[in-house]
């Protein structure tokens, strides 16, 4: 009897420890949403935790997800809570500013300076097939040129390709 009464207790207590869902909402946000701007999602299933201040552990949570992201508010969200009440956890799909979306996904920054000229019996290299292959321009027309290569069964093969396609190999 002592046995089963603590093998319950013990499962009463795990089970307090974690968290707990209490709710789902479409959309939530402690900032003002401008439906004139274009937003984008930053990032699926971001998270925030925060611990009771003052009654204020969801805005909390909120605020630490979308900074977190640089966001300004979530979708699809699901709220949990820990089993005393004393933490709270938000869970969705954070969504910003397209501009800030460019912003941490990308800080490199290119630029191509040379102009590239393509000539009759220049060596070339583009995509046939899905594989990488290169060969000899015979012939130039505005469309693209006219390249000599060989396919993949070996076969010396001439094709019209886009100047697009193109990449010429300098050697």
């Amino acid at each position: 009897m002592k046995s089963i009464l603590l093998l319950l207790s013990g499962i009463i207590i795990l089970s307090s420890c974690g968290y707990q869902r209490i709710g789902d909402l479409t959309m939530i946000s402690n900032r003002n949403v401008d439906s004139g701007k274009e937003y984008v999602v930053l990032q699926r299933n971001g998270q925030g935790v925060a611990k009771m201040k003052k009654d204020d552990a969801l805005e909390l949570a909120i605020d630490n997800a979308t900074e977190k992201y640089k966001g300004e508010y979530l979708m699809n969200v699901k709220v949990y809570v820990k089993g005393n009440g004393k933490k709270i956890k938000v869970e969705g799909d954070v969504y910003g500013l397209k501009s800030a979306a460019t912003q941490t996904t990308v800080d490199v920054e290119s630029s191509v300076t040379k102009k590239i000229e393509f000539e009759t019996g220049n060596t070339v290299s583009f995509k046939n097939s899905g594989k990488l292959v290169e060969g000899t321009i015979l012939g130039i027309n505005s469309g693209g040129a006219v390249v000599e290569f060989n396919n993949i069964m070996g076969k010396l093969t001439k094709k019209e390709i886009s100047f697009d396609d193109l990449t010429k190999i300098e050697r």
